[in-house]
């Protein structure tokens, strides 16, 4: 079937993945046209060419089955088009190609293909086995969610739905989508650049690669080299399209925030994030369990969303001596719930994950005031049996707080002092998601107000780290401390 596609369509599809993790084109090809499973998501680069393929594989299934209907919906009207003149581009000589529009393409089979503006009217059309949702990132989700319905089964053609798009909107719908399939709610197919990137030449790299220190795109290019049995760079194991000159242009005259998301498929790093840093690989692991040799620290926020971590403080040994490492084991997030409740609520979690052990507890110096109904919320956490709660030190400012909260994330010296179990979902996309505010377009050191449920949860830690490093992470002093008032 490749070597078909390629003396129809002249087209040379790459069939080997180069990344670890990725997937090839042909292999979402191949399964697209060839399985038709009911939904399929694609996340690939820009200009990598997974809108040609999907126009391909629309083409292919129209012309050998007879009276197909398919829609094509983009992020926008101008997009949609973009992947109907791919269409046309592949068909325009095929002689079972009967008419073809700027909207609509129709076969001597009878087959059609048409393309739809991204409007909530435009997408209650009848119903066809096939539907095409390009740059799903950029469309709306109730406007997918609405195309969706026109895709069902029609005779013998089964219904399929493929889902196309870049991924650069920091909790938009390609990040929701991507969480449903590694879900296993629907295959999940990704690549980046280097899976379509041509292959480099001796001449660029050195016989013995002795120019690649040369190259703005070593740093990634030589990453997963353990992977191959030979320790080839990525580029001299590509076989695509894309020309290195155009990506190393693009190297350079991109930010590496935007480079990695939308040529290396790593996701999103929006501007304005406070945590820009956090990395999903190094700071989300299992190693962060409760370890019952070290206490555990639970924080409590209060307000419209009660957020709590539970974590502790683990010294690590380095070659310099020793270092704290802050591990986050455990959460509780709710909203719209009594206080009484969430305490516990959150003393089950405790339960659960350290065997109800908790050495320092302590909450926001307001769970002290009272509600609009007398009693203070502190008061309620200790009718749920949530009791000795500390408070956190009421003369630090907020930003000092996140400052040391981001001490732990990347310190200067490399590596990560903070460490996230991965069952805290709430608290990783609280990292991913927590924002800077602006002003006057300008981003600010002030977090933005209000940001539920991300602060509530990123609150319970920088209170709870502030209350164990009161002065901010220094050396202990040398000499013991007394009030001034015994001195004086």
């Amino acid at each position: 079937m490749r070597r078909w596609v390629r003396s129809y369509a002249g087209l040379y599809i790459p069939h080997r993945a180069v990344c670890r993790g990725h997937q090839s084109p042909w292999r979402f090809f191949a399964d697209v046209f060839l399985k038709r499973p009911p939904v399929a998501l694609v996340l690939g680069p820009r200009g990598g060419g997974k809108s040609y393929l999907s126009a391909l594989e629309t083409h292919l299934t129209s012309r050998f089955d007879p009276e197909h209907g398919t829609r094509l919906l983009g992020g926008s009207l101008a997009q949609s088009q973009q992947a109907h003149e791919a269409l046309a581009d592949l068909a325009r000589n095929d002689p079972v190609l009967e008419k073809l529009t700027e909207s609509r393409a129709l076969y001597t089979n009878g087959s059609e293909v048409r393309v739809l503006a991204a409007s909530p009217t435009s997408v209650r059309g009848p119903h066809v086995p096939s539907l095409k949702l390009d740059e799903v990132d950029e469309i709306d989700p109730d406007t997918r969610d609405a195309a969706l319905g026109m895709c069902m089964n029609r005779g013998s053609a089964t219904a399929s739905v493929l889902m196309t798009s870049t991924w650069h909107r920091v909790d938009g719908p390609m990040s929701k989508l991507i969480e449903r399939a590694r879900a296993g709610e629907f295959p999940f197919y990704s690549f980046c650049i280097f899976e379509v990137l041509q292959r480099c030449p001796e001449e660029r790299s050195g016989p013995n690669l002795e120019k690649c220190p040369e190259c703005p795109l070593v740093s990634w290019c030589h990453e997963d080299r353990d992977d191959d049995p030979l320790h080839r760079p990525k580029a001299k194991r590509a076989s695509g399209h894309y020309g290195i000159d155009s990506l190393i242009q693009k190297a350079r005259v991109v930010s590496r925030r935007t480079f990695e998301a939308d040529y290396l498929c790593r996701g999103p790093k929006a501007d304005g994030l406070w945590f820009g840093e956090f990395d999903p690989v190094a700071n989300v692991c299992t190693s962060a369990e409760f370890d019952p040799n070290w206490p555990v620290h639970l924080a409590v926020d209060s307000g419209v969303y009660t957020g709590a971590v539970f974590f502790q403080i683990v010294p690590k040994p380095t070659p310099t001596g020793m270092v704290d490492e802050v591990h986050v084991f455990a959460e509780y997030l709710q909203d719209n719930t009594p206080a009484e409740h969430d305490a516990r609520a959150i003393l089950e979690v405790a339960r659960r994950h350290c065997n109800g052990r908790i050495a320092f507890a302590s909450t926001d110096p307001a769970g002290n005031s009272k509600t609009a109904v007398g009693p203070t919320v502190l008061g309620e956490y200790a009718r749920g049996g949530l009791n000795n709660l500390q408070f956190w030190p009421s003369g630090a400012s907020v930003t000092d707080g996140l400052a040391l909260v981001e001490s732990f994330l990347r310190p200067a010296d490399g590596g990560t002092r903070l460490l996230v179990h991965p069952r805290c979902e709430d608290t990783i996309r609280a990292f991913q998601n927590y924002r800077r505010a602006k002003r006057a377009g300008q981003w600010t050191d002030q977090p933005e107000d209000p940001q539920h449920p991300h602060e509530d949860l990123i609150d319970a830690l920088r209170g709870g780290l502030r209350l164990r490093y009161p002065e901010g992470r220094c050396p202990p002093p040398t000499m013991n401390r007394v009030p001034a008032r015994n001195v004086f």
